[in-house]
């Protein structure tokens, strides 16, 4: 079984990593990541998420990103959110957790009206057992989380006291460099409008909870893994537009780092490596669930960033690319259990 695994996780590397928007730097990033670990990197992620999940479990998830705080000072970008709540339903579905996004408060309306679209119900993080143990409704919670560093602190402590997490999950979460400061993939500081997520996952990992990146342009929690490669072959990753001069590469570490084209397709091909792992395709995304979710996050008014459209479209690609690369990794899980 685990050979076959690792063929069916071997086919969605490869999906993930296709450069359709072409630019330019998933291969350096994908090439690191995959040479520090000795699978390939949806299998090395499902692994984790089946070590340290129970049912019952919380597990966090951050996402959103508000990369245009000049222009757009509450509004984000739509790569991120609808992977989070397609990995939130895999793991709800597949594993039986308790899934908490946490964002930035201005994106907590938004981001429920995308989980609605991915089937959840959004509810307050206590009600979530009375809905794995009865089994009756798609639930999620989403949650604000600070801007200021102290503040930050204190929430991180209160989250891991509270919700006692046996995971944290980054998907397209911008990371702090070793100053502190949360770049663009312009090299430009955004950190200023947004939550600091990085000090969440300092804190797990400072408790020993696993921790998980998803990302796809190096400057996303996670990256740190893969510091050095990032200064050396993304722009701006050794030294940046902003005056602190550091660059974008991040610092802040995670026990495995997914690295992806689009950080949803990072999402959606660890979903469908836990449908494999546990026998049921309905833990994987769809079609039909993915153009739902596109719709709900444009009208939430998550923003393409290249382009600059408020529409379906994630990273400069239109839905039906999307929608096309679900169900490409749709079929390459059933065609590898069959082969099973």
């Amino acid at each position: 079984m685990k050979q076959n695994l690792f063929k069916i996780a071997q086919v969605l590397d490869q999906l993930m990593q296709l450069d359709i928007p072409a630019r330019g730097v998933i291969g350096p990033l994908y090439d690191a990541a995959r040479q520090k670990s000795d699978q390939p990197l949806t299998l090395a992620a499902v692994e984790l998420l089946t070590k340290t999940i129970k049912p019952g479990d919380v597990v966090i998830i951050a996402t959103g990103w508000v990369d245009q705080p000049e222009i757009a000072p509450d509004c984000g970008e739509s790569d991120g959110p609808p992977g989070a709540v397609a990995l939130a339903r895999a793991l709800r579905v597949g594993l039986k957790a308790a899934p908490v996004i946490v964002t930035d408060a201005c994106l907590v309306p938004g981001l429920k009206q995308v989980a609605r679209g991915a089937g959840f119900q959004c509810v307050p993080p206590e009600n979530l057992a009375f809905s794995i143990a009865r089994d009756k409704l798609l639930t999620a919670a989403v949650l604000p989380f600070p801007m200021e560093v102290e503040d930050c602190k204190a929430e991180s402590a209160r989250l891991l006291n509270e919700l006692k997490p046996t995971l944290c999950i980054a998907i397209e979460r911008g990371g702090m460099n070793s100053a502190g400061v949360i770049h663009n993939m312009q090299g430009r500081d955004t950190g200023s409008s947004q939550a600091k997520l990085d000090y969440l996952f300092m804190a797990a990992r400072e408790r020993n909870i696993a921790t998980l990146g998803i990302g796809d342009g190096g400057n996303e929690i996670g990256m740190g893994n893969i510091a050095d490669e990032i200064r050396q072959h993304v722009p701006y990753g050794d030294k940046c537009n902003c005056p602190c001069g550091g660059g974008l590469a991040p610092a802040t570490l995670v026990d495995v780092l997914l690295a992806a084209t689009v950080s949803n397709w990072g999402s959606y091909a660890i979903a469908a490596m836990l449908a494999a792992s546990v026998g049921n395709l309905d833990v994987a995304n769809n079609g039909n669930r993915e153009k739902r979710v596109l719709t709900a996050a444009a009208n939430a008014g998550f923003h393409n960033t290249i382009g600059g459209s408020v529409t379906p479209g994630v990273d400069g690609c239109d839905a039906v690319t999307h929608i096309a690369m679900v169900e490409l990794m749709f079929d390459a899980v059933v065609q590898g259990m069959k082969s099973r």
